[in-house]
């Protein structure tokens, strides 16, 4: 008796462990494919603000962000007070990209730019920021992230126009996000 139960315990770690391994690689997965996906849009934002005129800084539309983003850490089961200087990261990221979009299109006009409307930008950024979220959470369910959980993202991470600075700020504000106790 006691050597079935034995078997079924060891059976039961491994499947736990093989069940975990799974998750952290699936989050791990739909983190970078996310944080890229957001990164992307912000040339149809930079296009948007280039032919309208409008200035890539926009500090009342960071709150709105910001109070999103906390919203959906928290439903998430984050730490919202971890997750706020990743987020600060992802809002000066975005704003870096605008700005590198805008000097490449002064030096070489790009009449192809995309044009979309801001409205739907916004609400595919917001799609993207609950993804992010959840992505982290499920991460954080099997522990910590680890130096290799870093590497690999640092490796996945490849928007046009975010620079290694960029990637780093972001990375290190991620490493500090918390599940909430």
């Amino acid at each position: 008796m006691m050597r079935f139960v034995a078997i079924f315990l060891s059976s039961l770690f491994m499947c736990s462990s093989v069940f975990a391994g799974s998750v952290t690689s699936l989050s791990l997965g739909e983190l970078a494919s996310a944080l890229n996906d957001r990164m992307q849009v912000m040339r149809k934002v930079a296009g948007y603000k280039a032919q309208h005129h409008l200035p890539v800084e926009d500090l009342p539309r960071e709150q709105v962000v910001m109070t999103s983003m906390l919203k959906n850490a928290q439903d998430a089961g984050l730490d919202p007070q971890s997750v706020e200087p990743f987020v600060h990261a992802l809002m000066n990221t975005g704003k870096a990209i605008q700005y590198r979009w805008l000097a490449d299109w002064l030096a070489t006009p790009d009449t192809g730019a995309p044009v979309t409307d801001l409205t739907d930008s916004r609400q595919q950024i917001q799609q993207f920021d609950k993804r992010l979220m959840t992505a982290v959470s499920q991460r954080l369910m099997a522990g910590a992230f680890t130096e290799a959980d870093m590497a690999w993202l640092a490796g996945q991470i490849k928007a046009p126009n975010l620079s290694k600075a960029d990637k780093n700020t972001l990375l290190v504000s991620l490493s500090q996000i918390k599940r909430a106790t």
